[in-house]
């Protein structure tokens, strides 16, 4: 199991946030592919390569490429309005640079506005996925989802888009946070699909609330398994130490991440 953090996990933006995460002992980074009202600033071919010297220079892996314009514009969204044209042109951009920048994983979550909650919302996102599948498998790029799916729901899902690039982005808080799913029992399950991973906490309901093992998710039972089923991929850590109320635990949010690194080192080695 291989050690990273989100980019905007960090309390620092930019290509900086490299040299910040090797500093703290991390080997890699998910980037996000940046917003529809920036114009997906990722996809700049000067900003793309200021994070390829970065990345090269302080020997941090670009593990995998979010789009989390997708909260806000969602997969769910009806095909021919002007927010689905957004959403497939955010998914095409990804492509493009996941290809350009040699990133081997696009995630393409589906929360809050395109948080699958009837068969229509299922559908639509089992077309963009397709389409993501499709247009990405000869570059052997996968395309992961993240979602809050039950298990069931995962298995159809995965049966219905049949893309063999197609994985599971697996998250530590969500499916508690939001369906109350038992955490552990959700990635005994699924880990056949699992491609990467995030890890935050949490408690009272609040999103990334709590250090790593501090929360009510179940963090050491889920590590538990991930021993169990022998993962070998990466770990993300997704706490947000810069925000409330996260950031009220400490002077330093840099600090923050390194309480969690040791708790998540000795939970899973």
């Amino acid at each position: 199991m291989k050690l990273g953090i989100c980019h905007w996990s960090m309390p620092i933006e930019g290509p900086a946030a490299l040299e910040v995460a090797q500093k703290v002992g991390l080997k890699g980074m998910q980037l996000d592919l940046g917003s529809f009202e920036r114009r997906f600033s990722l996809t700049w071919p000067s900003v793309r390569e200021i994070y390829r010297e970065y990345s090269q220079r302080y020997k941090v892996t670009l593990t995998s490429l979010a789009v989390r314009h997708l909260d806000i514009h969602g997969m769910t969204r009806p095909d021919g309005t002007e927010e689905k044209k957004i959403v497939i042109d955010a998914i095409m951009k990804a492509i493009e640079t996941a290809i350009e920048m040699n990133i081997p994983m696009i995630m393409l979550p589906s929360f809050l506005d395109g948080e699958i909650k009837d068969k229509e919302d299922f559908m639509r996102v089992v077309e963009c996925l397709k389409l993501a599948c499709d247009n990405s498998s000869d570059e052997n790029i996968i395309i992961a989802t993240e979602n809050l799916l039950s298990i069931e729901e995962n298995e159809q899902l995965f049966e219905e888009v049949n893309c063999s690039n197609l994985k599971l982005y697996f998250d530590t808080q969500n499916y508690y946070l939001n369906k109350g799913y038992n955490t552990a029992e959700m990635l005994n399950a699924l880990s056949p699909y699992i491609c990467e991973i995030h890890v935050k906490d949490g408690k009272n309901n609040d999103l990334s609330g709590a250090l790593l093992g501090e929360g009510d998710s179940g963090f050491f039972e889920t590590m538990g398994i991930l021993k169990k089923r022998e993962y070998k991929g990466w770990i993300h850590l997704e706490n947000y130490y810069d925000q409330r109320p996260l950031s009220l635990l400490g002077e330093d949010p840099i600090n923050l991440i390194k309480k969690d690194i040791k708790t998540l080192e000795k939970a899973i080695y």
